[in-house]
């Protein structure tokens, strides 16, 4: 019988380790650390950080992220921008384009579906 799979007080997590960036570096790859909790075929959960700088995304995922810190601006590449602040919650839809601006160092915590 399948278990529940927690991760306990993600916003103050110290054991996040370096990690492959999420997307393509505009300019200076932004140092990104994170701490996978749970794995189940397609299905991915964690708490992830990155510093400031900027990423352009394309998506061959679906990812549900909450913001736990920080700010980012996320800009599609049709045009439309989306401000993202801790407490924010919001879907990432697969084959989504465009940039993620770090403006002040962000963590999700995050839930994959591949």
């Amino acid at each position: 019988m399948p278990e529940i799979s927690i991760q306990k007080q993600c916003a103050t997590l110290t054991d996040l380790v370096d990690t492959e960036s999420f997307g393509e570096p505009v300019g200076e790859l932004p140092k990104q650390t994170d701490s996978g909790f749970f794995e189940d075929n397609n299905l991915f959960a964690g708490t992830w950080e990155c510093e400031l700088g900027t990423l352009k995304l394309d998506l061959d995922i679906t990812e549900f992220c909450h913001l736990l810190k920080g700010h980012w601006i996320l800009r599609s590449e049709s045009g439309q921008v989306t401000e993202i602040k801790a407490g924010d919650s919001w879907v990432f839809p697969r084959g989504w384009k465009g940039t993620a601006e770090v403006v002040e160092t962000v963590r999700k915590v995050y839930l994959v579906v591949s």
